[in-house]
């Protein structure tokens, strides 16, 4: 089998972090059997590279795949410019929730491309979404060829590390309680202040705690900073199948998050991890108790189903699917 991947997220030298599921999902893909190729748009440095894309779409697909499957609902509409093999669509969080403001309201532009982006479902042969949320914002009639797939995990490259090794990598003491914020505090969905006052209100009871944030680093180090940690703490508005909760799983690290997208689904019963409305006060009770625990080793027992191979299999099994029906 045949697949082009496009995709407005993927690794750059400039952004190693950028889109790694993506490409994680694209080599357990070729693991499974499949040769993949890859077209990226680099959108994010000027909006003309979508123009270039779509005039060089129908010509790139002409190249005898069985499959085109785009990420992101911009990278769809590029995609949707070729007829020469069956479309499958991945959304991946905003592209159908659409883009919070810091209060919780969303951006007009963000709703009319969701808008947009919704629509495209209806020209495709099939779509995954990462949460039954976003299945639920698809066009009713299309929901039936919806399939809900969380990005997939790595359990080996995320196997926990004694903290101890990890803390003395990062040279960071010894005798801090850490919780970690992985994501970018600029970004308003991320809601990094209400990160703040739980932590705030959980040094309450235990005064060494500290709050530290993982932005910008390069992956290699993110299983590092998790092993180190004592927990993660996720505050955002929006999410679809935030990857850094399934990570921070594989790490055995505790999680203490609001209820967004497929996070009750993912921690719901997990000892050593908590869902906690978004309040300060909740949240900040959450963290004082799972920081003074070790690490949460049903976390990853829990996510392990969700590994790279699996979800890959899964992701198969669309494009046999789409192919069979053709």
């Amino acid at each position: 089998m045949r697949v082009l991947f496009v995709t407005n997220m993927w690794p750059y030298e400039a952004r190693p972090w950028y889109g790694t599921f993506i490409r994680t999902q694209a080599e357990s893909l070729q693991r499974l059997g499949v040769d993949l190729d890859v077209m990226p748009i680099a959108g994010y440095e000027r909006r003309r590279v979508y123009l270039d894309a779509a005039r060089a779409m129908p010509r790139r697909a002409r190249g005898g795949f069985d499959v085109v499957h785009a990420h992101y609902g911009h990278s769809a509409a590029v995609a949707r410019l070729q007829r020469s093999a069956p479309l499958v669509v991945s959304y991946c969080g905003d592209d159908l929730l659409a883009t919070p403001n810091a209060d919780g309201t969303t951006t007009l532009r963000s709703r009319v491309e969701a808008e947009v982006f919704r629509q495209l479902a209806h020209v495709a042969a099939a779509t995954i979404t990462k949460s039954a949320e976003m299945e639920a914002r698809l066009p009713r009639s299309r929901r039936a060829r919806n399939h809900v797939i969380p990005n997939g995990v790595d359990l080996d490259r995320f196997e926990p590390l004694p903290r101890q090794v990890a803390r003395e990598r990062l040279a960071w003491p010894s005798d801090e309680r850490v919780v970690l914020f992985a994501g970018d505090p600029a970004i308003p969905r991320k809601n990094y202040a209400l990160a703040e006052a739980a932590c705030a209100v959980a040094a309450r009871s235990v005064p060494e705690l500290r709050l530290r944030v993982a932005s910008g680093h390069p992956p290699s180090e993110m299983p590092v900073l998790m092993s180190a940690a004592d927990a993660l703490v996720l505050t955002s508005l929006t999410e679809g199948s935030p990857n850094v909760v399934k990570e921070a799983m594989a790490a055995a690290l505790p999680v203490v998050s609001v209820p967004v997208g497929d996070v009750p689904e993912r921690l719901g019963g997990v000892e050593g991890c908590v869902v906690a409305p978004p309040e300060a006060g909740a949240l900040g009770a959450g963290l004082a108790d799972v920081v003074r625990r070790d690490r949460a080793p049903a976390a990853r027992a829990a996510v392990e189903p969700l590994s790279l191979e699996n979800v890959g299999r899964r992701v198969l099994t669309v494009y046999e699917e789409v192919l069979k029906a053709r």
